[in-house]
């Protein structure tokens, strides 16, 4: 199989020298020269000892690709740190940007990409090309739209860094799209100065053809829901998505279908192969074959806007049709590994993206567990034969990316083999029909539109249907799954040595299975053992809110505002990771619960607060309180007393903020009375 796949080696040492150079080789110009010098002189060998042992070369070209891959993340790292560094070494205070992106609709605000090309600092104006992100209120009077460019007044800002255990880390995702600033405008701080459009000529034509298509989605698909699902698939935007569709879409397995991403161009690319497939028999036609596709898959990629997953998987399907094209004899995995490659030359924090991650992993389940599982069952009718072929096609998607899925999103839909051939099916249907009822509005005649505009809408509808089904079936979901770095690599580890062990037809490998996957079970329960017996107290840094949590156990007991029971978001972006990957099964919220067990710490509501006492400690919340006895006060009111003297480690809060925090900071320090300021980051209480 490797003999057939020449270009799989050198893609996954190219991969490993990103990995190296992101994680090993970060922040240092001396890394960047050496990696330089190395790698031209690594290019050199290969040309020199061209009549060498083909090992001998083969080995220095996975060394060539390796340190070109920790060389090509150095120089993005050293761009971005250049980025970085010039808005914080100069005060930015008025700059100039272009919209370089359609408005990603929030709960609260329009979000954008932008570069800004233009910043004053003093009394120059200084030319730039950074990009950033920026963000705008829902209720905005003015509403830029893509290549316009805006003049704004005021600073740029870093993104928030994590401050609790375990929580999402933002700008390391922003900066990962090639973003480390950002700027949250308010009304009457920035201005459209300049309407026409700034942006090139390829990109005003795509967002020009997505607001178009948009336009006659709406006017077409007369049923909100359905429209909804169009949009998302087919331009990429969720606006029109209700919570509760999205719920459906998660619980069943299927919320990628919602993203515009690769597999929305394969089953585009595969549907119009199949129909196209006749115009090779023509004189000529396998040209004419090759154009029609790529025309057709262009047309696609600029109707949703041009997104980078798009791009990626544009670029995949116009190299398997060219390799078909030609009747070059290709392997699947070979061709998939070309394109990664070429997509990581050009931008190597593409790795570290979950769609490109799930993407590429998905097509590489399809392309190596395919067959072997297809080949367990050979239904005789067409029908039955159809619904296999899907039904394997979804499983081996699913198999490929269940350990990344499980360690990114901590739940497993359980029901997936059931929903995803349906959906799969009418996706088949509704993306092409899709495309179709583009095309033929164009043409103003309303008996030409009526079968694809139905085909659509009914396509629509009965995907809604399929993926709300889960939810009445029991055991719909698994949640609160971890699976931490090793235990991901060793699950794929194990899927690889079964299909090598199948593939290669030879049985004896297995028996390397059986040992992984016994090594795996008591790492995994080692590890569950040794989170249930860590009991741990964290005072958390979260915006507007105080609150600790103790947990013991597979429980986690929150004290806190009552505010912050009903604020999910927050729970969900600064606690949930934490109490997932240290193995709580359920959140208690102190205040409200009458009757605790013996492993809940005991909690008391005061005039002043409240008060738990956990492993000996004493943690109040509320208002300071004058009491040696209490070890930790979280203080979340008042101002500071004109007399206080206290052993506690004094916390303040979420809710003291402004003019108020700097009063108390300035009277601790004054006091020299011991504190900790939860808006930097959160308190981890040591045992």
């Amino acid at each position: 199989m490797l003999s057939r796949t020449p270009f799989v080696s050198p893609v996954l040492s190219f991969m490993t020298g990103v990995l190296l150079g992101e994680y090993f080789f970060r922040d240092s110009h001396l890394t960047l020269l050496i990696l330089e010098v190395a790698t031209c002189a690594l290019l050199f060998a290969l040309v020199t000892i061209v009549l060498l042992r083909r090992q001998a070369k083969g080995s220095l070209i996975l060394l060539f690709f390796l340190l070109s891959g920790a060389l090509a993340v150095s120089f993005q790292n050293d761009w971005l740190d250049q980025d970085q560094a010039l808005f914080e070494k100069q005060d930015c205070e008025v700059y100039t940007a272009i919209i370089s992106s359609l408005p990603e609709k929030r709960t609260k605000n329009f979000r954008y990409e932008i570069r800004i090309d233009q910043y004053k600092s003093g009394t120059n104006w200084n030319h730039c090309d950074i990009k950033a992100l920026m963000t705008i209120p829902l209720d905005a009077v003015l509403v830029p739209q893509p290549g316009n460019r805006v003049l704004v007044i005021g600073s740029l800002d870093r993104p928030s860094q994590p401050l609790n255990p375990d929580e999402f880390n933002y700008p390391l995702y922003l900066r990962n799209k090639g973003i480390v600033w950002v700027d949250y405008l308010q009304n009457g701080t920035y201005q459209i100065i300049d309407s026409d459009n700034s942006l090139s000529q390829l990109r005003s034509w795509s967002f020009s053809m997505s607001g178009w298509a948009d336009q006659v989605f709406r006017k077409q698909i007369k049923d909100d829901e359905s429209y909804g699902l169009v949009k998302a698939m087919l331009l990429g935007r969720r606006d029109d998505l209700r919570s509760e569709q999205v719920d459906n879409y998660t619980i069943s397995g299927t919320v990628h279908i919602l993203s515009v991403s690769g597999m929305h161009v394969a089953i585009i690319f595969l549907v119009l192969s199949k129909l196209l497939g006749w115009v090779k028999k023509l004189p000529g036609g396998r040209l004419i074959y090759l154009l029609l596709i790529v025309a057709s898959l262009g047309f696609y990629a600029l109707v949703t806007g041009l997104p980078p997953s798009v791009q990626r998987a544009t670029l995949m399907c116009v190299i398997f049709v060219i390799a078909e094209t030609f009747s070059r004899k290709q392997q699947s995995v070979n061709t998939l590994a070309i394109s990664a490659l070429l997509i990581l030359v050009f931008d190597p924090h593409a790795l570290f993206d979950i769609g490109f991650q799930l993407s590429f992993l998905a097509m590489a389940g399809i392309f190596l567990f395919y067959k072997p599982i297809a080949d367990i069952w050979q239904p005789t009718g067409r029908i039955s034969a159809f619904l296999w072929e899907i039904t394997v096609l979804s499983f081996a998607a699913q198999l490929a990316t269940f350990p990344l899925s499980l360690y990114y999103f901590h739940q497993f839909p359980t029901y997936f083999w059931l929903v995803n051939p349906f959906v799969i099916f009418f996706t088949n249907i509704l993306l092409p029909a899709s495309m179709v009822l583009l095309l033929v509005s164009i043409i103003p005649i309303e008996w030409l539109q009526f079968l694809p505009e139905q085909a659509v809408y009914f396509s629509a509808y009965l995907t809604n249907i399929s993926v709300a089904i889960p939810k009445y079936l029991p055991g719909y979901v698994l949640t609160n799954l971890h699976l931490d770095h090793l235990e991901v690599v060793m699950l794929y580890l194990l899927m690889l040595i079964v299909w090598y062990s199948l593939e290669s037809r030879q049985l004896k490998i297995l028996q390397y299975s059986l040992f992984l996957t016994v090594i795996f079970v008591m790492y995994s329960v080692s590890q569950s053992v040794q989170l249930f017996y860590s009991p741990a107290a964290i005072i958390h840094s979260i915006p507007r809110h105080s609150v600790v949590s103790f947990k013991n156990g597979d429980q986690l007991y929150v004290m806190s505002d009552s505010a912050f029971v009903n604020d999910k978001d927050a729970y969900n972006f600064r606690i949930a990771n934490y109490a997932i990957n240290h193995g709580v099964l359920n959140t208690v919220y102190l205040y409200q619960s009458d009757k605790l067990n013996d492993a809940a710490p005991a909690f008391l509501k005061c005039p002043y607060g409240e008060l738990a006492l956990w492993n000996g400690r004493l943690f109040t919340r509320g208002k300071f309180i004058r009491d040696s006895n209490i070890d930790y006060q979280v203080v979340t009111n008042g101002m500071p007393p004109n007399d206080i003297s206290s052993q506690s480690l004094v916390m303040l809060g979420g809710e003291i903020r402004y003019k108020r925090a700097d009063q108390w900071k300035e009277y601790l320090l004054a006091n020299q009375i011991p504190f900790y300021d939860l808006s930097e980051k959160a308190y981890w209480v040591p045992e």
